[in-house]
């Protein structure tokens, strides 16, 4: 069944700016517009201010391409018998624009994103740029071209409940790695080792759980005093080998067929001792306060000063360093809500964030903890399921 107020929201920004398609093929908007990751980033998603949707897709990843959400319409790439691929955009494009009457229409298209998620093959990311704006001005020489990206980003920062549900998997999916960390940071394993594992466990155990096919992870583990102190940074595992006593900090990034969950968690490998106890607990109250201060019409800097004032008064302001959080689910950052100082965005029933303040000490170490949080009318809902533990 199709996510039927995600597109209505969408449809109704579209009527009142004016747009009369968008044309997308930018995977997280194929997501968005289609609830299908590409595979390869060749896909094409566009809708109309009527409410039809369209897919053009590679025949090779046809079996996962949902024509509940739209009319999927297959075409040859990557083999001898196939034509040139933007020989085939342009035929269907065409197609298209003389079927539904879009030749003078207000077309939206992707013009300024700086920061996108991959495919699931993300090893070679495919951004559409000046040869696919030039074939749409070539298809549609007599329409408008407009840049709808702010439009997309503030129709995804509010999601629907079937959204939510899908976030939530992917955090489930993320605790089937994070439930071996402790086991798994041992004195003697590298950063690498570590996170080699977890993201091991995520593939192996995520694909196939409650019905998740294309699941991916990254999993960056920084552990001991520098080590973890530049965690904040979100710094890549390195081949330091861990030390009894260490902090070992995961920062985890997790895809569950396009949508996205962020989370951080750290333990010591082997006993805390008591000052690590005492941070832990002053970054659990903390964040325990940021999510508290999430409900519908509170700015968002609200929610930032929630968890800077319990770290300023503890004596730590100057250890915290970085934001307190972002949405989060199309993409692994996303840009609204930014939970900051000076931010004065309204939260909404339906947004996700991420809460993730830190303390990094130097000579220390860092201490995050990060979970995924949504804005209900009731208050705060937590969807990260990974345990919290030093």
């Amino acid at each position: 069944m199709i996510d039927a107020a995600r597109r209505e929201r969408l449809l109704g920004l579209m009527r009142e700016e004016g747009y009369d398609v968008l044309i997308c093929r930018l995977p997280e908007h194929v997501v968005y517009l289609t609830n299908y990751w590409p595979h390869h980033g060749f896909s094409v998603a566009l809708i109309t201010r009527d409410g039809y949707v369209g897919l053009l897709v590679p025949e090779i990843e046809l079996e996962y391409a949902d024509s509940e959400w739209a009319e999927v319409i297959p075409f040859g790439w990557g083999l001898l018998k196939d034509p040139d691929l933007y020989t085939s955009y342009r035929e269907h494009l065409s197609k298209l624009r003389d079927r539904l009457g879009l030749h003078r229409a207000i077309v939206g298209i992707e013009r300024s994103a700086e920061v996108v998620a991959p495919t699931y093959r993300h090893a070679e990311p495919v951004v559409p740029a000046a040869p696919w704006h030039d074939l749409l001005g070539e298809v549609f020489p007599e329409a408008t071209l407009r840049g709808v990206d702010d439009l997309l980003a503030r129709s995804r920062a509010v999601k629907t409940p079937y959204e939510i549900e899908r976030i939530r998997l992917a955090n489930e999916v993320a605790a089937l790695g994070l439930a071996r960390l402790k086991e798994l940071a041992l004195p003697g394993r590298t950063e690498a080792q570590v996170g080699a594992a977890i993201e091991a466990e995520i593939r192996a155990r995520g694909t196939g759980y409650r019905g998740a096919r294309l699941v991916r992870a990254s999993a960056e583990v920084s552990a001991g005093p520098e080590g973890s102190y530049k965690g904040y940074l979100l710094v890549p595992s390195t081949s330091r080998v861990i030390q009894e006593g260490d902090l070992v900090m995961v920062e985890l990034a997790t895809v569950v067929d396009g949508y996205w969950s962020d989370l951080t968690r750290v333990v010591v490998a082997g006993e805390p001792h008591p000052r690590q106890r005492e941070v832990y607990e002053l970054v659990r109250q903390a964040q325990q306060a940021a999510i508290q201060a999430m409900r519908p019409g509170v700015p968002a800097e609200a929610v930032d000063w929630a968890a800077r004032k319990v770290i300023e008064e503890a004596g730590y302001g100057a250890y915290f360093n970085h934001i307190t959080g972002h949405g989060v689910g199309y993409r692994y950052h996303e840009f609204i809500p930014f939970l900051a100082p000076g931010v004065q965005t309204a939260l909404e029933v339906g947004m996700v964030c991420t809460v993730e303040p830190g303390v990094y000490i130097p000579g220390f170490g860092g201490i995050r903890i990060e979970d995924d949080v949504t804005v209900t009318s009731e208050g705060p809902q937590v969807l990260s399921t990974a345990d919290r533990m030093l």
